[in-house]
């Protein structure tokens, strides 16, 4: 069975090393990626929201199925979390946006807390790429981490991980059981990875842990994002945010260095709407 390759944020690991992992395997685990101080400030700040949070999705079908029967998820966190907002700005966790999508040529795609519960059954395993199935090409369209914030055991649902399925042919072939492992690491940890590879959420045998990790991807900026951050984020929150985090977020227009704008006001970057009181 493949392992993925890991590396610890406290002992300055050579990021020149991270980005080969990347493109040959898919994904890599970054250990002490988020300090002691933030990872307990994100579980003061995100995990409250989680208690009024029913498990399951309200859309009956397959999409119950691939979100989780019995996992909660939760979105708009940047209105409830001035850590999650810190973390947004992380060079190193925009290094791999700008690395992939282009400087400034990307937002997020989704910010999402997502927490496996007791008896949760494995997640289809998929593409985030095939989000948008028409736009796949060569390149990265989406990249993603997933922010630990309590242990990822082989037990509570760690993401399960195909790696050199980046490179595999088709849509989306077949995984042989052993050429998929789980993206165990301890709270504080970081999984990146490519839009390309095939993984799913793992399933949850314990009877009574909950798993819960931040799951924040990019996508290039002429994409629609998967969260609709101007209806879970209010404006007037938006307003205190620093402008790149407002980029991310939709609040600002799509410039990007080749081509026209996007998401505009008036014909004005939307940004100017920020400024009004």
């Amino acid at each position: 069975m493949p392992e993925l390759q890991r590396f610890d944020a406290d002992r300055s690991p050579e990021w020149s090393e991270i980005w080969k992992a990347f493109d040959d395997e898919g994904g890599l685990i970054v250990e002490n990626f988020i300090s002691p101080d933030l990872l307990a400030r994100l579980r003061n700040e995100l995990t409250p929201l989680l208690s009024d949070k029913s498990p399951g999705n309200a859309d009956p079908g397959f999409w119950t199925e691939f979100h989780g029967a019995m996992t909660k998820r939760v979105t708009g966190l940047a209105a409830s979390s001035p850590a999650w907002v810190e973390l947004l700005c992380d060079e190193r966790y925009r290094a791999m946006g700008d690395r992939y999508l282009g400087a400034g040529d990307y937002w997020l795609n989704t910010g999402q807390l997502i927490c496996i519960g007791p008896d949760e059954t494995p997640q289809i395993l998929h593409r985030d790429e095939l989000n948008w199935p028409h736009a796949v090409r060569e390149e990265e369209i989406t990249v993603t981490a997933i922010f630990a914030l309590t242990d990822f055991t082989k037990e509570n649902g760690a993401t399960v991980i195909a790696p050199g399925s980046n490179h595999w042919p088709g849509l989306l072939p077949p995984v042989p059981e052993e050429s998929a492992c789980q993206a165990v690491m301890p709270a504080g940890s970081a999984l990146l990875y490519s839009g390309k590879v095939i993984h799913g959420g793992g399933a949850n045998t314990t009877q009574s842990e909950w798993r819960i990790g931040l799951h924040a991807g990019f996508c290039r900026g002429w994409l629609r994002s998967e969260e609709n951050f101007q209806l879970t984020i209010p404006l007037e929150a938006a307003k205190s945010f620093p402008a790149s985090v407002q980029s991310l977020l939709g609040f600002r227009s799509y410039s990007p260095a080749e081509g026209g704008r996007l998401g505009l006001v008036d014909y004005d970057d939307a940004a100017h709407l920020l400024d009004r009181s």
